[in-house]
C-alpha cells in the first residue's frame, strides 16, 4: 500500500470538502470578527478601547478547546474497544453507538471553536492597528504569537476534525476513513497498537 492509497483510505466519508468548508467559516469568522471589533474599537474613548475586542476574545478560550479534545480523546480510547466488539455481539451496539455519537460532538465543537481561534489569533499576528499590537498582551488569547504555533494548532485541530468525522458520520451513523482501517486491522497488531497509544492519551491528559 503506497502512501497515495493509505491517505485516500483515512480520509473520512465526510470528505475534504467540508473539512475545508467548515474551516474557512469559522476562521473566517474570527478573522472577520476580530478586524470588526478592533475597527469599532478604534471608534472609541481609550478607556473603551478594547471593548469588542474583548468580547471576540471571550468567545473561545484555549483551555476549554484543550478540555473538549481531551474528552473527545478519551471517548475515543473507549469507543473503539466496544465498537470493535460490537461486530461480534450485537449488545455491545448499544454502548458503541452513543459513545462514537458522544466522542464526535466533542471532536465537532473542539474543532469548529479551534477554527474560531486560528482566525482571532491570525488577525492579531496581522496587528491590524497600533491600538490591537498594544492591546494584545491583555486582549488576545496568546502574546507574541507566531506563524509556527498557529500552523501547529491547525494541525492539531485538523487532526480532531479527521478522528471525528472517522468515529461517526451523521448521516448514517457509521464510521469510515481511520477508524475503518483500525476495525479492519488483525487483533494481534490492533491490540497492543491500541494498548500503547491509549496509555499514552490518558497519561498526557492526566500529567497535564
Amino acid at each position: 500500500m503506497n502512501l497515495k492509497t493509505l491517505f485516500a483510505q483515512i480520509i473520512p466519508k465526510s470528505g475534504l470538502n467540508h473539512f475545508a468548508e467548515t474551516y474557512l467559516i469559522w476562521c473566517g469568522v474570527g478573522l472577520i470578527g476580530s478586524f470588526i471589533a478592533t475597527t469599532l474599537d478604534s471608534q472609541a474613548d481609550l478607556a473603551y478601547a478594547a471593548y469588542y475586542t474583548n468580547a471576540v476574545n471571550d468567545a473561545v478560550g484555549y483551555n476549554f478547546w484543550v478540555l473538549l479534545a481531551a474528552i473527545g480523546l478519551l471517548l475515543f480510547c473507549f469507543s473503539l474497544p466496544v465498537l470493535y466488539l460490537s461486530r461480534y455481539f450485537a449488545q455491545a451496539s448499544m454502548l458503541a453507538n452513543p459513545l462514537r455519537r458522544l466522542s464526535y460532538t466533542f471532536f465537532l465543537v473542539a474543532f469548529d471553536e479551534g477554527g474560531l481561534m486560528i482566525g482571532i489569533l491570525f488577525a492579531n499576528l496581522l496587528h491590524t492597528s497600533d491600538k490591537t499590537a498594544l492591546l494584545a498582551d491583555k486582549s488576545f488569547l496568546f502574546s507574541d504569537v507566531g506563524l509556527l504555533p498557529i500552523l501547529a494548532l491547525a494541525l492539531v485541530n485538523s487532526c480532531l476534525w479527521l478522528l471525528g468525522e472517522s468515529i461517526y458520520h451523521r448521516d448514517d451513523r457509521t464510521y469510515s476513513g481511520i477508524v475503518s482501517l483500525l476495525m479492519a486491522a488483525p487483533i494481534k497488531y490492533l491490540a497492543p497498537a491500541y494498548l500503547g497509544m491509549a496509555t499514552l492519551i490518558i497519561y498526557l491528559i492526566v500529567a497535564q
